[in-house]
């Protein structure tokens, strides 16, 4: 399917998209959905609706709809370079380049015991070449003040000192993935644990204000029943003052003025 694309579009600094983005409309993905329903009855355990055989029969717009099938090899191209599923950091030694640092012990006459106990400081190293970039630097402003046609040497020894120096940062990269991996997930870890706190928190002013409700109900209650009492109390005293007036009334009679208590 890549073969049918112009020689030029893969190479261009910004290529335009592949000319088969036209076949992927809804229309295509229905009808090619139908067709994987109608197949699969006939599709043994061994086979797939994605296989070459079938691919065939599809018609041409709803080929370049199959996703392809993952690299066999471990190697796959992408817009005209070749890449390789498993990236892994060559050597300074298979490039013809001279490593300034030293490597991990893995001769034979090695003990697992002296294996274990070596140890690679990448900062003292890192450190060290940078040293020696400075240094090879200045010796480079010595040798075009005094001699500017041998700059050929000090340019490449600072073109190794750079290799080396990155190459090293190179190798970092498994470690920091995996630091970058742990403090994304304590990260996660502390924001679910403040969400935990946040709840227990809402939790506790709601049972607050649910026992503050409860108490205030009760206080309510209790003053209603004051009140009652207080009344039944007032409407006796209002009473028992009314009919001592209206005997002292008859005892007495108009003479006296009955008072309002």
């Amino acid at each position: 399917m890549t073969d049918q694309q112009q020689p030029g579009a893969i190479s261009a600094a910004f290529p335009a998209p592949p000319p088969f983005y036209k076949h992927f409309t809804s229309q295509n993905l229905a009808r090619l959905k139908e067709l994987q329903q109608q197949a699969e009855p006939n599709t043994t355990a061994t086979e797939s609706t994605n296989s070459p055989s079938h691919l065939l029969d599809l018609p041409p717009e709803l080929r370049f709809l199959i996703p392809p099938e993952p690299p066999s090899l471990g190697i796959y191209k992408s817009f005209g370079d070749q890449y390789n599923i498993n990236d892994i950091l060559p050597t300074l030694a298979s490039q013809s380049i001279p490593q300034l640092y030293p490597t991990r012990p893995s001769t034979p006459t090695t003990t697992s015991t002296q294996a274990s106990e070596w140890t690679f400081d990448h900062a003292h190293h890192l450190r060290t070449l940078s040293k020696s970039l400075l240094l090879n630097f200045l010796e480079l402003i010595g040798t075009l003040s005094i001699n500017p046609e041998q700059y050929g040497r000090k340019i490449e020894d600072l073109r190794t000192v750079f290799v080396n120096m990155h190459h090293l940062i190179n190798e970092y990269r498994p470690h920091q993935a995996r630091e970058t991996l742990i403090g994304m997930m304590e990260e996660q870890v502390e924001r679910c644990r403040g969400e935990v706190k946040g709840v227990r928190e809402m939790r506790e002013k709601v049972e607050g204000i649910l026992e503050g409700l409860g108490r205030g109900g009760a206080v309510g209650e209790e003053g209603v029943e004051v009140e009652e009492v207080e009344e039944r109390k007032g409407r006796r005293r209002r009473e028992e003052d009314r009919r001592v007036w209206e005997a002292l009334e008859r005892e007495l009679g108009d003479g006296v003025e009955q008072q309002d208590v």
